[in-house]
């Protein structure tokens, strides 16, 4: 088995030490297989190998302690489809025409690294959740990789997948010959809904919370919510452990890249969809036996979109001139001491093509080691739609406001406006053209400093190199065609 040796917790960071024990059995191809685990909303820091206490996640903490854990990942985008798609083809989420946003077809042409390894020998898979939601009519299987879903299980929790996300890799390894493979495992926890109090009657106590989001009401409800969800983060890494297992058994575990994270953050108010780091700052750990010096804790600012040249690089393959991410190679091998000045993200839209109420909030944001700036593109709309307005999506009862997702959270800051205005305004109500956030002394983005003179300085140079970095990679609106994105809005939606 895989040995796992006790934490040596400093400072709250997990330092891991533990160490894969495995047979040296190669394949006549020694290229890297690649495992790439994606849970479905999930913030950082809530994985125990962070000091999380309300969560456990042995796997993804060895994972960690045999590589590098590292404390600044970033997404694309805090909505599904649009990152999803930003770590299949290595280029930021407005470079992909209709998915760009959620429920949309897949563009034809549009390549993505899996398509690049299965085209130069790689067996390729997925399980769980692939891309999405959206349509890939003109491609055989998703984007992802031709999916394993038939086996089946029980679960503990009402809305949890029934895939047997474990038992359908090991199918996926027996197809394969003597190829390398690539395997995308996207279990879909902790997405909503989540079933009510299942954390508590697992045995999960709220006062085991040892870090609450600032964002949120402190509140009963909202800390059996988060169990609820602190919960379903443990199944999939449960499926995660099995696997990892499964590698050590058959000898391919030292051949082996793992990447482990999420698509975007918790979808509590003020995580999924929006710009701020419950919504983009996502858990990230990387190994790869003989090539990442093991027990490695770091503050490098990765962009997950850096995985797809990265794959490549490890493959032997040659990273197409439209990737706009950066291969991490030299970072992980110990080349380079930094990866990134800075990360970039932002959105479109997340909803569906009939958000009610009004037109979208778009944004665009650049995150460096201390500061968050955002700038918003539509600041007289609301960020999540109106206040008043029909109840939409139906299992969501906070009206119109429903750019995001429901459930017990939010639904109770909506319900208690008058008990808490401060956190209720920086949810629901109008955001300001420009927001600057110090992002070490102010974690939940709390204090907007962009009005203030003592960082204009800061605040401009921030904007200049977003707006830099924009131009760069050709996003349609700083280039002025905003038509670009709304002709994407009415392109034909998922049935």
């Amino acid at each position: 088995m895989i040995k796992r040796s006790s934490f040596f917790w400093a400072g709250g960071i997990g330092m891991l030490f533990t160490f894969y024990v495995s047979c040296s059995v190669r394949q006549s191809d020694d290229r890297p297989n690649i495992l790439f685990c994606i849970s479905d909303d999930q913030s950082f820091p809530h994985a125990s190998a962070y000091g999380c206490k309300f969560v456990s996640t042995p796997a993804f903490d060895l994972v960690a302690g045999n590589g590098v854990l590292f404390n600044n990942g970033f997404v694309a985008a805090p909505s599904c489809g649009p990152s999803r798609a930003s770590i299949l083809t290595g280029k930021a989420f407005y470079q992909l025409g209709e998915a760009s946003m959620n429920h949309k077809p897949w563009p034809a042409g549009l390549r993505t690294y899996t398509d690049l390894l299965s085209e130069n020998g790689y067996h390729v898979g997925s399980g769980g959740k692939g891309w999405g939601p959206g349509k890939f009519d003109d491609r055989r299987f998703n984007p992802a990789g031709k999916p394993y879903t038939e086996i089946i299980n029980e679960t503990p929790g009402k809305f949890m997948n029934s895939q047997d996300y474990a038992a359908n890799f090991n199918a996926f390894l027996e197809e394969r010959d003597s190829r390398p493979f690539c395997y995308w495992f996207g279990p879909k926890e902790p997405h909503r809904p989540l079933e009510w109090e299942v954390g508590i009657k697992h045995g999960k106590k709220t006062e085991d919370i040892n870090e609450f989001p600032g964002f949120l009401p402190e509140s009963d409800t909202v800390k059996k919510d988060i169990l609820d969800y602190a919960f379903e983060i443990e199944w999939y890494d449960r499926h995660l452990m099995r696997m990892l297992d499964k590698l050590e058994e058959i000898g391919e575990l030292e051949n082996t890249i793992i990447v482990v994270t999420s698509d975007n953050g918790m979808a509590f108010p003020r995580g999924k969809p929006n710009v701020y780091q419950s919504g983009t700052h996502v858990p990230l750990a990387v190994s790869w036996a003989g090539k990442i010096t093991p027990g490695q804790v770091s503050d490098a600012l990765v962009s997950i979109t850096d995985f797809a040249p990265t794959f490549l690089e490890a493959a032997g393959i040659k990273i197409p001139e439209d990737m706009t991410s950066k291969s991490l190679i030299s970072f992980l091998t110990g080349k380079t001491r930094d990866h990134r000045e800075f990360v970039t993200f932002g959105l479109e839209r997340h909803g569906g093509a009939n958000r009610p109420g009004s037109t979208d909030f778009p944004t665009r944001a650049i995150r460096t080691r201390d500061y968050l700036y955002i700038k918003n593109y539509h600041p007289d709309n609301p960020p999540l739609g109106e206040l008043e307005g029909p109840v939409w999506p139906p299992n969501d009862p906070t009206p119109g406001s429903g750019w995001s997702d429901g459930g017990p959270s939010k639904t109770y800051l909506f319900n208690n406006k008058d008990k808490y205005p401060e956190l209720f305004n920086n949810t629901f109500v109008k955001r300001p053209t420009e927001e600057l956030y110090d992002v070490k002394n102010d974690p939940y983005q709390l204090n907007n400093l962009a009005g203030g003179i003592h960082l204009k300085a800061i605040k401009d140079t921030l904007s200049a190199k977003l707006d830099e970095e924009l131009k760069r990679t050709q996003d349609p609106r700083i280039l002025g065609n905003e038509q670009y994105f709304a002709d994407m809005v009415n392109k034909t939606a998922e049935k």
